[in-house]
């Protein structure tokens, strides 16, 4: 108790802070998701994402989970180190609000479904073509920097600015058609989460002032009307709905993503081989020779197997996982060798023309060929 002018003035103990944000007492803890919401159905699901989406659009910002972001790029194989970086560089507006949250989410136990992921690959795939160059050359110490506004910074103006026009038409409650307001304006894509995450804290602030639950909303409401708080409501409903519209048009007209072809070495990493058999005196040839081959020979010298992979028609040979793929059935044969040495120095010395043959000539029975690729197998020739 402190005293001022010898009067005796109460003054507030300061109490510890509950919870992870203040708000958390009105909105509630962050959204914990649990093991079994990957069998959920799509509404029930969906019910609990906006419940996670109002958490992290109320406590979040862009700039406060992009660093998220950039762990789950590195945690998946999609992403390359130059598209990781790209990334990094792009402004933190360029990536939208909802999927942001949708990271945030993942880290809190949300299982990620296919349309989620590739709504991340659609906004990741736009802030990195937004990202500003990588920089080759310092700039001279004795060269003062011009600042250059970015492109983020660009868009982030203009959005500001249409805001502001928006406000007004909401203010005066001036009746307009939303969607050719975003069409003759030509607003980004990766802007309109802008428009939404305001206009629906704007609606969940009415739809509880409307309520009279909370006291200091019942407040400062207290010179609505009903009708007032029904024109408002109805107003950014409709503005929502055409934000949404604009978006699936904005969406169907976007060019698709091209999915980067992986690297030959890339497709081979997996493959099991025998890269050389001292005793023969035999090398195995490259595997990324396969990709594309119409022939390829193998030896397995655990059963003195020879065989031959021959591409089926139209085709080329391929290889996936631990397998040849794109061969034919029918002409894909192996035989046993009797004497695996000098067989093998005859088939080493053997033309294109001698090859056709070769195969047959040796008294054995056929046998189909699998596709599997073992350590037991030499890959000798592709052509």
């Amino acid at each position: 108790m402190a005293t001022v002018a010898g009067v005796k003035i109460k003054t507030k103990v300061s109490k510890p802070r509950g919870g992870h944000f203040m708000d958390e007492k009105y909105t509630g803890t962050e959204p914990q998701w649990p093991e079994d919401a990957r069998d959920w159905p799509e509404d029930k699901f969906d019910n609990f994402l906006r419940k996670s989406f109002y958490y992290y659009n109320y406590y979040y910002s862009q700039k406060d989970t992009k660093k998220y972001v950039v762990e789950w790029m590195k945690s998946v194989s999609d992403f390359d180190k130059n598209e990781i970086r790209a990334f990094e560089r792009a402004g933190d507006r360029s990536i939208p609000m909802t999927a942001c949250s949708l990271i945030m989410a993942h880290r809190a136990g949300m299982p990620l479904r296919p349309r989620h992921i590739e709504f991340l690959d659609q906004c990741i795939l736009e802030a990195i073509q937004t990202a500003e160059p990588e920089p080759t050359a310092q700039v001279t110490e004795d060269k003062q920097e011009v600042y250059k506004p970015t492109i983020q910074d660009r868009l982030a103006e203009k959005t500001s600015e249409l805001i502001g026009e928006l406000e007004g038409k909401y203010d005066d409650q001036e009746t307009f058609k939303a969607y050719d307001w975003f069409t003759n304006n030509n607003v980004v894509q990766s802007q309109l989460n802008r428009y939404v995450d305001l206009y629906n804290r704007r609606l969940a602030e009415l739809e509880e002032a409307q309520s009279k639950v909370d006291p200091q909303l019942k407040e400062a409401y207290s010179h609505y009307k009903s009708q007032d708080f029904k024109r408002r409501i109805t107003w950014i409903k409709q503005l929502l709905e055409a934000v949404e519209q604009y978006r699936t048009v904005k969406k169907a007209v976007k060019k698709a993503r091209v999915k980067k072809a992986p690297s030959k070495e890339k497709i081979v990493a997996k493959l099991k081989y025998s890269k050389e058999n001292k005793e023969l005196k035999i090398v195995s040839v490259n595997p990324v020779e396969i990709i594309g081959a119409s022939e390829l020979w193998v030896y397995n010298s655990k059963t003195r197997k020879l065989g031959k992979y021959v591409a089926a028609s139209y085709q080329t040979l391929n290889i996936k996982g631990t397998s040849i793929i794109n061969f034919d059935a029918d002409k894909s044969t192996c035989k046993t060798l009797r004497k695996p040495a000098d067989q093998l120095k005859e088939f080493a010395r053997a033309g294109k023309v001698q090859l056709r043959k070769f195969l047959e000539e040796i008294r054995a029975t056929d046998t189909k060929m699998n596709g599997r690729i073992n350590a037991d197998i030499l890959l000798l020739k592709c052509q």
